[in-house]
């Protein structure tokens, strides 16, 4: 520790090396001299307007003492740096003692990798950040200046929280309301950790985000590829007030990773999946076999009626037989009639989007003119700009027995089909009537197990193909289901 034992903070803090000037004041790693221990030092001179409001702000903050929290471990009102080998200064400082933490922060991360975090681990990490800010907040604490230096990532990759107390002191807080403002610091963390850019202005060496020129609200699909529409709608509800305590955006965070996991579930089944045109519903095993068991019944009871018939032949020949009937089974299979369903309705399903996706078009895909389609919107890029997928709802009007489909879609891409009894499914319980595979233009497929219900779904999924203007577009030109 060279140079340091001969300057001394209050009788107690070696200084040891200047390592910032953020806050606009110099910040020192420093030994404590009574602990034996590393610490930040934080110097402000008591004749700096800024320190009364300093002094008031850590004392206050120090009461949130959690793990995950940047502690302040003392807080000295009047104190001067000592020497050993020089004349001690006339300044009197403002000291703030908090932890030293052998960790990265959240923009130099960002700096070092060249990248940005995946959505899923970026949501994680601001629902840890959210419960620490819900907890500070119940001791009447706020941070009121989250910034990406505030996030520290430690060796073990605990996500720990600084600057409570300190940076809205020394920097002047972006909103004197604690509880909203630290809600949008929130918003604008999830904004930078999976775009890598600070949304209003450039932050901590990291770029400002680039708009569209206007005034409005920065949205992250606007400045990074692959932003799902969820993403936009969850950011903007951080900035415009929707959430009025931390509880509530925890819970939209919590919902978002889950949406997310399941996202890059279904892209994982989909890359692994093999390119099978039909896979039979659940119910189908039961099906099978009361299958089984019928026909072995039938064999049964023919046999012991041609046994019956054989002998009698031989018990007298004045012996006739008028009429035959074997009763059936109580138990019916369903069997297709070879119909074709009446659609009564169609609907756009976008659980991920605004769902209006070209809803006026929707009646295209049934109007018995393949020349005429309804059409998704057009993207950027196969992927759907990273949305997983977008659904055409037919309406049966009464749940049915589905045994097919004949499908013309407007070039050639991936789709699953669902038999349902919801016109709200969840895709992650529902079982899959059928896959489309990417190949396929004009398909038309059945099978003797049927799926029961009053609506079919075809979830085009991403891997689109290009249109003529180089961009990328799914549609369906006529569908029919059959009965």
């Amino acid at each position: 520790m060279s140079g340091a034992n001969d300057r001394i903070f209050d009788g107690r803090y070696a200084l040891d090396v200047q390592v910032s000037s953020s806050l606009s004041s110099p910040i020192w790693r420093a030994m404590d001299i009574s602990l034996k221990r590393w610490v930040n030092l934080i110097l402000l001179p008591t004749s700096d307007l800024r320190s009364i409001k300093l002094l008031q702000e850590c004392q206050l903050a120090a009461a949130n003492d959690r793990r995950d929290v940047v502690s302040i471990l003392d807080v000295v009102a009047d104190g001067k740096i000592s020497s050993t080998t020089a004349t001690d200064s006339p300044d009197r400082y403002v000291g703030i003692v908090t932890e030293w933490l052998d960790g990265e922060s959240l923009d130099r991360i960002l700096i070092r990798r060249g990248e940005v975090f995946p959505v899923e681990q970026a949501l994680k990490q601001l629902g840890m950040i959210a419960n620490t800010l819900m907890h500070a907040h119940s001791l009447n604490v706020f941070h009121r200046r989250l910034r990406p230096h505030n996030v520290i990532f430690s060796q073990g990759q605990e996500v720990r929280l600084a600057g409570f107390g300190v940076d809205s002191a020394l920097l002047g807080p972006d909103s004197t309301d604690g509880v909203s403002q630290d809600i949008k610091g929130v918003g604008q963390l999830l904004f930078v950790m999976i775009t890598g850019m600070w949304p209003h202005g450039s932050v901590d060496s990291l770029p400002a985000a680039l708009g569209s020129g206007g005034t409005g609200l920065v949205l992250p699909s606007q400045v990074h590829v692959g932003v799902r529409p969820y993403i936009d709608r969850l950011y903007t509800q951080t900035q415009d007030g929707t959430f009025s305590t931390m509880r509530q955006l925890l819970d939209a965070l919590s919902v978002g990773e889950a949406e997310e996991s399941e996202s890059l579930q279904n892209r994982v089944s989909r890359l692994t999946a093999s390119s099978v045109t039909w896979t039979p519903p659940q119910s189908a095993q039961p099906r099978r076999l009361r299958s089984t068991l019928i026909a072995g019944f039938s064999v049964l009871l023919f046999g012991w009626v041609g046994w019956q018939l054989l002998t009698s032949n031989f018990h007298g020949s004045d012996s006739s037989i008028t009429s035959l009937e074997t009763p059936l089974p109580s138990e019916q299979v369903s069997q297709a009639t070879g119909g074709i369903a009446e659609i009564v309705d169609v609907t756009i399903y976008d659980p991920l989007g605004d769902r209006t996706e070209n809803e006026g078009q929707a009646l295209l895909a049934i109007d018995g003119n393949i020349a005429t389609a309804w059409t998704t919107d057009t993207y950027k890029d196969a992927e759907m700009s990273g949305k997983a997928g977008i659904g055409l709802l037919l309406d049966l009007g009464v749940t049915q027995e589905v045994f097919g489909l004949d499908l013309d879609f407007i070039a050639g891409h991936t789709a699953e089909i669902y038999v349902l009894n919801s016109p709200e499914p969840d895709l992650a319980t529902e079982t899959k009537f059928a896959d489309i595979a990417p190949t396929e233009v004009s398909t038309s497929f059945g099978t003797s197990d049927s799926a029961s219900g009053r609506y079919v779904l075809i979830w085009i999924t991403p891997d689109l193909p290009a249109n003529d203007s180089g961009e990328f577009q799914g549609g369906i030109s006529e569908v029919k289901v059959r009965l």
